[in-house]
């Protein structure tokens, strides 16, 4: 570690930090607009400029200035507090005033400057420069070229972090802009981060665009359920709706970046939902055939531990013969984030059916009463003499459908691709109609059977794993590598625990 001092404050650190990120270990914030962490250094919006021993007299850019031993480093001097107000002057030059119908509105970082340094009237009296507005860069982003400060940080990251570059800066002096290249839109799977670290409104989500406010939803940490990936995410809802998924930092999932597919996985909480369910009715079906001998039940790769472990114990003890594993279809995975596997939780179930002594089947065969846990991929043969389905969307109906929760409304946690077993959390404030987790019907429904003793929480039914040393409240919010399910082979560019042989 380097020992330098940020405003007479001795600070200890490490000698590639540059200095935002020094003064950052001190809770001082250098203000900044092009920097970004994951990129390479632009030194162009000229706002994180600081006084430093190194060069007296002059001020250097902060985020291009690595520590030294001992360097002084000032962040409030009046010559630096100058040059904010001129920086913040120039952007604001031809910058429109439309924050009230700007999307980024309350998360904009050229307000938060404006109102801690800068706070005075524009002294241009010139007409502000008409640039292209709403223009659609692709299926998930829009520009509004108006707004764009010229960061460049969406064209970094196209460049070095998707590898696909697929904008660029045209035009010169006030007249530059981002573009796409002619003919060609902005369709990579990673398109959305662009809007994430856009830090002004010019690129901003389609999807989420004009539907709320963000200081009306509430903010929730979860894990996306596009892929077996498991993204870490946060989810952003009111009342029972999600409006829009952001990633969450986790360096060894998915540092601090998604992709575009995962960001539409809320559609599913949103949409074409089970509400409404007859628990006597199901009760009804299976009192006759409880304990009788045709009996199957199948889980689904979207369920949860919870669920899983549940489903097996449920099955146990009304004398299942057979478990069917269902799970959707593969689809295009690569490198680096997306997994062909699209389901959040195959290893979970799987885990869960080791945990439990059963053989997972694939097709629905020799029974004659099912019951599913989940139907994502569930396909029947012929129809089945009894058949319950504890459902979260609408599509295959039984003879009862109970509604289930999403993963992203109920407590539990799923396992990823090379094991890393993750909390999710229930994010969505207001419940939907009678929703509830697949393993509270399984308790319901064996408690109106006359048999007790089903897992009654969360917790209860984590415990069935039998995972020593682990319980649900306990897992962190960076979860934990089950070092038994490690992979063999990782995908190249893919994030991955430390000390993970590469």
């Amino acid at each position: 570690m380097t020992k330098v001092f940020v405003d007479g404050r001795e600070v200890e650190a490490d000698p590639r930090d540059n200095l935002i990120e020094a003064a950052r270990r001190i809770g001082v914030a250098i203000p900044y607009f092009c920097y970004h962490p994951r990129l390479s250094i632009a030194g162009q919006c000229r706002m994180c400029l600081v006084e430093t021993s190194d060069a007296p007299g002059r001020l250097v850019p902060g985020c291009q200035v690595r520590v030294k031993e001992g360097m002084k480093v000032v962040t409030s001097s009046p010559a630096v507090r100058d040059n904010q107000r001129g920086c913040m002057e120039f952007h604001l030059i031809n910058h429109p005033v439309d924050c009230a119908i700007c999307d980024q509105s309350g998360e904009c970082k050229l307000q938060d400057y404006y109102m801690e340094f800068d706070h005075q009237p524009s002294r241009i009296r010139t007409s502000k420069l008409n640039k292209p507005k709403r223009e659609i860069f692709g299926p998930l982003v829009v520009y509004d070229a108006e707004r764009c400060i010229m960061c460049t940080r969406c064209v970094r990251f196209m460049d070095e972090i998707a590898q696909e570059p697929q904008l660029a800066v045209v035009d010169r002096g006030s007249h530059s802009l981002i573009s796409t290249f002619p003919g060609q839109p902005l369709d990579s799977k990673y398109s959305g981060n662009t809007v994430d670290i856009c830090p002004v409104g010019a690129l901003l989500n389609r999807d989420f665009r004009f539907q709320s406010r963000v200081w009306f939803v509430e903010k929730s940490p979860a894990v996306c359920t596009g892929c077996a990936n498991g993204c870490n995410v946060y989810l952003e809802s009111r009342g029972n709706l999600i409006y829009r998924l952001l990633p969450r930092r986790n360096e060894e999932v998915n540092q601090v970046w998604m992709c575009d597919e995962g960001r539409l996985t809320h559609h599913e909480t949103n949409e074409k939902r089970v509400e409404q369910g007859d628990l006597a009715r199901a009760i009804e079906l299976l009192r006759p055939i409880a304990g009788k001998p045709g009996i199957g039940i199948s889980l689904s790769a979207q369920c949860t531990n919870e669920e899983a472990a549940a489903a097996f114990d449920f099955g146990a003890r009304i004398g299942a013969e057979k478990y069917f594993f269902t799970a959707r279809l593969d689809g295009d995975g690569d490198d680096f984030l997306i997994r062909q596997d699209k389901n959040p939780n195959r290893r979970g179930v799987e885990l869960a059916a080791r945990a439990a002594g059963v053989t997972l089947h694939d097709s629905v065969e020799g029974i004659k009463a099912l019951v599913a846990f989940r139907t994502d991929g569930l396909l029947l043969e012929k129809p089945l003499e009894v058949f319950i389905a504890i459902a979260q969307n609408q599509g295959i109906e039984g003879q009862v459908t109970l509604p289930c929760q999403s993963v992203y409304e109920q407590d539990g946690s799923v396992i990823n691709y090379y094991g890393r077993l993750q909390r999710t959390w229930p994010g969505v404030p207001a419940e939907r109609g009678e929703s509830a987790p697949a393993w509270s019907w399984a308790e319901r429904i064996l408690a109106g059977l006359g048999i007790a003793g089903a897992p009654r929480s969360a917790a209860a039914a984590f415990d069935l794993l039998g995972l020593p040393g682990l319980k649900l409240e306990a897992i962190p919010e960076e979860g934990v590598v089950l070092e038994q399910l490690l992979p063999a082979q990782w995908p190249k560019r893919a994030p991955r625990p430390a000390g993970a042989a590469r």
